[in-house]
């Protein structure tokens, strides 16, 4: 078997697929901003956390030094769409929940809402804030979590979901 040298910019690909996520977080305006996410990841159990990787230009990371909370939500297939678009507009200039009519489904322990339509939403409070090279670590301790009836009982059943394999490539894949 031989091997190549890959130019190690592209190392971040060479882990992908990922799971599709769109982040959601408060606006300084009082509204609520998405972002579309694939770099996601739990790093502990007991407390349960899930760290992101976010760059510190993006709005969503302003939205989260001004209210540090956030939802995760994982997508399937059918909002493929929804998470292009999340992922290429910027909040900054464009409220995207207005713009894409995003309906938005609230938690019971945090302000922020998560994604109506998602396969899940986990409500999180920013636990600490990392310096990750040319993108900020967050992580965030999750303290709610809401799955679409039927898909979940210790693991993924019976569901499509929707991965990332970088440059504007998606791909699906069945859970028996």
């Amino acid at each position: 078997m031989s091997y190549v040298n890959v130019d190690i910019i592209n190392s971040c690909y060479i882990v992908m697929p990922n799971l599709v996520t769109l982040i959601t977080s408060k606006r300084p305006d009082g509204g609520f901003n998405v972002m579309t996410a694939s770099w996601v990841i739990p790093i502990s159990r007991k407390p349960p956390l899930i760290a992101t990787a976010i760059a510190p230009t993006r709005y969503t990371y302003e939205c989260l030094k001004y209210h540090k909370e956030f939802t995760i939500s994982i997508v399937g297939p059918e909002l493929k769409d929804l998470a292009w678009y999340c992922g290429t507009v910027t909040g900054r200039k464009v409220d995207k929940v207005k713009e894409k009519n995003i309906k938005l489904r609230s938690l019971s322990k945090i302000e922020v809402p998560g994604v109506d339509g998602a396969l899940a939403i986990l409500g999180c409070k920013v636990w600490n804030d990392y310096d990750g090279g040319d993108h900020r670590i967050i992580v965030g301790e999750v303290v709610e979590v809401l799955v679409r009836e039927g898909v979940f009982k210790d693991t993924w059943r019976n569901i499509e979901m929707l991965l990332y394999y970088g440059s504007g490539k998606f791909l699906s894949i069945k859970i028996p």
